[in-house]
C-alpha cells in the first residue's frame, strides 16, 4: 500500500484511504468522502493565534533588533479525536509549545522597518524516523536530518535566505542557523509570509513533517488594530487559514507513500486524503454574521486548490506581495502551493446557517493530477443580528503591480521539463539542467527590471517561486510546444532554455487573472503556455553584490528532484 507509482498513487488517492483506519475509527459518526476516508468531520475547533497557534515570544530586544530563538524539535499532538497522537516536527520559540494544538502551530508577528534576528537550532533526530521515507539519491548526507529555514517571500541577503545554493548541506543535529530579516524595502510590505524548511532534497519531507510557520508583517496602514487606515476587520475577525492535505497511518503517524520503481523512494507528487486547517483535521469555525478578513495560505506539498465559501460574498484585497490598491470581487480562489490570498468574506447574509469552505478541481488551463478532496472546513454563523459590511473603495497603503517594461535584452527564456517519468531516471528540470549543474544561467544586474518567460513543456501546472523578489504577472501566451521543442533542441535532461518562444505563439496573450493584480512571489505556469513575470532585482540596504538565490517549482516533490536552479544578482552592466 505504501509502494506506489505515480499513476497507482492517484488511483489510491481516489479509493484507498479507508484501508488505513482501524476499528477505533467507527466510535464516532462516519463521514463519507470521495477519498473513502473514515474520519468524522467538523468535530473540533479551528486553532487560532493565542488559542492553538503560538504567537512567538522574542528572546529580547536590543538596540532596536528583535531577537528570536527557535528550536526545531519533535512533538506529539492529537490532530483528530479518532486518531492516536501524531509525532510531528515543530518550531519551538522556547515556550515548550504547550499552546500548539495541531501540526501547524507557530506565528511570528513583525513590523516593517523593525529588523528581526533569528537563531534556528536543530534538535531533531539525527537520522530520519521510519515514518519519513528518504530517497538518499537526493539528499547530501544520506539519511541524516539536515534542515534549513527559508523565509518565503523575505527580502533578505543571500546568507539569510535559507537556500541550498548557499548552504547545500543544511544544518545537522545541534547546529544553529542564524539569520537577519530587515523587514524593510520595496519587497517587504505588510503581508503574510511564511517560514518553512528548505533542506536540499528533503524539503518535501521536512515540510510534510511539520516544519512550517506563519510570518505576519504589519505596517502603519495595516496595523491589525480596529482603527487601521482601511477599516479592515481586526482582532477576532482577522483569521489565518493554513490549508494542508495529509494521509495518516493507523498509529497516528503521517503517511508518505513511496515508489515501487526499483531503487527509487521519491514520488512525483504527494496528495493527502484528509484536509488539515491550521494543523487540525477538518475543523469548524464559529463566526458572527458580519465581515471577516481571512489570510489564506496553500501549505500543501502539491495540491492546487479551487476554494469557495458557499453563499458568502468575497473580495480579494491582497496576495503574496501585500495589499492591493482596491478590493476585487471574487467567487473562487485558485491557489497553488505557497500562494496566499488576503480576502474579505461577508457572512452577514448567512445568520443562523452553516456553510463550508470547499475545494474543487481547478478548471483548465490549470492542470493537476490531484485526486478530488472536496471538503475543507465548516463555518457556523451565529443567529444574531447581522452587521452589513462596509467595503472600502480604495486601500490606503496598497499597490497594484505595474512595473515598466524592460528592453528586449532583459528577457530570460526558462524551460520547464519533465524527463523519463515513472522510471528510475525520472527528473524535472529548469533549462535542462540539474540544480547544481554549472553556473547559473540567470544573472540579473542589481537595480534592473527583467521579464522572465517560464516555458512549460510538461503536462502539469507548476507554481514557480522566486526567492528575494516579488513580481508582476504580465500574462500567459499559448504555445506550440512541439514546434518550440523541435526548434530549441532536446537533450538528456529536456529542452534547454534560451530560445525565444514568441515565434511559436498560438494566440494572443491572456492577461493576468484578477487574483494576480498585485505583486506575487509564486505564479502558476500552466502547460502549453509561456508565463511572463516582471521583477525589479533590488537588494536590501547595505547588501553588496554578488548575491546568490534560487528559483524553483513549489510543488516540493518537483523542487527536490531537480526543478530548482540558482541565480545571481550581480553588478549593474
Amino acid at each position: 500500500m505504501s509502494n506506489l507509482t505515480r499513476r497507482a498513487f492517484l488511483k489510491y488517492g481516489a479509493a484507498g484511504g479507508a484501508a488505513l483506519f482501524l476499528p477505533w475509527t467507527f466510535k464516532m459518526p462516519v463521514a463519507n468522502a470521495a477519498s473513502g476516508e473514515r474520519l468524522a468531520k467538523f468535530v473540533q475547533p479551528l486553532p487560532l493565534p493565542g488559542s492553538g497557534i503560538v504567537v512567538a515570544t522574542p528572546k529580547n530586544v536590543v538596540a532596536g533588533l528583535t531577537n528570536y530563538t527557535f528550536t526545531q524539535r519533535q512533538i506529539s499532538r492529537q490532530l483528530h479525536p479518532q486518531l492516536p497522537p501524531t509525532p510531528l516536527w515543530a518550531y519551538d520559540d522556547g515556550s515548550g509549545l504547550g499552546g500548539q494544538a495541531g501540526s501547524f502551530g507557530m506565528a511570528l508577528v513583525a513590523k516593517t522597518g523593525a529588523p528581526v534576528a533569528v537563531d534556528f537550532t536543530n534538535q531533531l533526530p539525527q537520522t530520519y524516523p521510519a515514518w519519513i521515507p528518504v530517497d538518499t539519491r537526493l539528499t547530501p548526507l544520506g539519511k541524516q536530518v539536515r534542515v534549513m529555514t527559508h523565509l518565503h517571500g523575505g527580502f533578505v541577503a543571500a546568507d539569510s535566505d535559507g537556500n541550498p545554493a548557499i548552504t547545500p548541506n543544511g544544518f545537522g543535529l545541534g547546529e544553529t542557523q542564524s539569520v537577519y530579516y530587515p523587514n524593510q524595502g520595496p519587497q517587504n510590505r505588510a503581508t503574510l509570509l511564511w517560514f518553512h524548511d528548505h533542506g536540499l532534497g528533503a524539503t518535501r519531507l521536512n515540510v510534510f513533517a511539520g516544519l512550517a510557520a506563519a510570518y505576519l508583517i504589519r505596517d502603519q496602514y495595516d496595523t491589525g488594530a480596529p482603527d487601521n487606515a482601511n477599516g479592515l476587520p481586526s482582532g477576532p475577525f482577522e483569521i489565518p487559514l493554513v490549508i494542508q492535505d495529509r494521509q495518516f497511518s493507523p498509529d497516528g503517524t503521517f503517511l508518505y507513500p513511496t515508489s515501487d520503481i526499483p531503487g527509487v523512494t521519491w514520488i512525483g507528487e504527494y496528495f493527502g486524503d484528509v484536509m488539515l486547517v491550521n494543523g487540525k483535521v477538518w475543523p469548524s469555525l464559529n463566526v458572527e454574521p458580519q465581515l471577516y478578513r481571512l489570510r489564506i495560505l496553500n501549505g500543501c506539498n502539491a495540491r492546487i486548490m479551487n476554494l469557495h465559501f458557499g453563499g458568502a460574498r468575497m473580495w480579494q484585497i491582497g496576495s503574496e506581495g501585500g495589499m492591493w490598491d482596491i478590493p476585487v470581487p471574487v467567487w473562487r480562489l485558485v491557489l497553488a502551493p505557497a500562494e496566499r490570498a488576503d480576502v474579505l468574506v461577508d457572512f452577514s447574509q448567512l445568520a443562523g446557517q452553516t456553510t463550508q469552505l470547499k475545494n474543487t478541481n481547478p478548471l483548465p488551463p490549470v492542470s493537476t493530477p490531484a485526486p478530488s478532496l472536496t471538503q475543507v472546513m465548516e463555518i457556523r454563523v451565529a443567529d444574531t443580528t447581522p452587521l452589513p459590511p462596509t467595503i472600502p473603495t480604495t486601500l490606503v497603503g496598497g499597490a497594484k503591480a505595474n512595473l515598466p517594461a524592460p528592453s528586449p535584452s532583459k528577457r530570460r527564456f526558462i524551460t520547464l521539463n519533465e524527463v523519463a517519468a515513472e522510471t528510475s531516471n525520472w527528473v524535472l528540470t529548469l533549462n535542462a539542467a540539474r540544480f547544481m549543474d554549472g553556473s547559473p544561467t540567470e544573472a540579473p544586474s542589481v537595480g534592473t527590471i527583467e521579464d522572465w518567460y517560464y516555458i512549460n513543456l510538461t503536462p502539469d501546472t507548476h507554481p514557480m517561486h522566486t526567492h528575494l523578489v516579488t513580481f508582476q504577472v504580465v500574462g500567459r501566451v499559448p504555445l506550440d510546444v512541439d514546434a518550440y521543442a523541435a526548434a530549441a533542441g532536446s537533450g538528456e535532461l529536456g529542452v534547454p532554455g534560451g530560445t525565444d518562444p514568441t515565434p511559436f505563439a498560438m494566440g494572443p496573450m491572456v492577461p493576468p487573472d484578477p487574483s494576480e493584480r498585485g505583486f506575487k512571489d509564486t505564479v502558476k505556469a500552466n502547460p502549453g503556455y509561456f508565463t511572463i513575470i516582471r521583477a525589479k532585482f533590488e537588494l536590501p540596504a547595505g547588501v553588496g553584490v554578488p548575491q546568490r538565490y534560487v528559483h524553483h517549482c513549489h510543488i516540493v516533490e518537483h523542487e527536490d528532484n531537480d526543478m530548482m536552479r540558482p541565480y545571481d544578482v550581480v553588478n549593474t552592466s
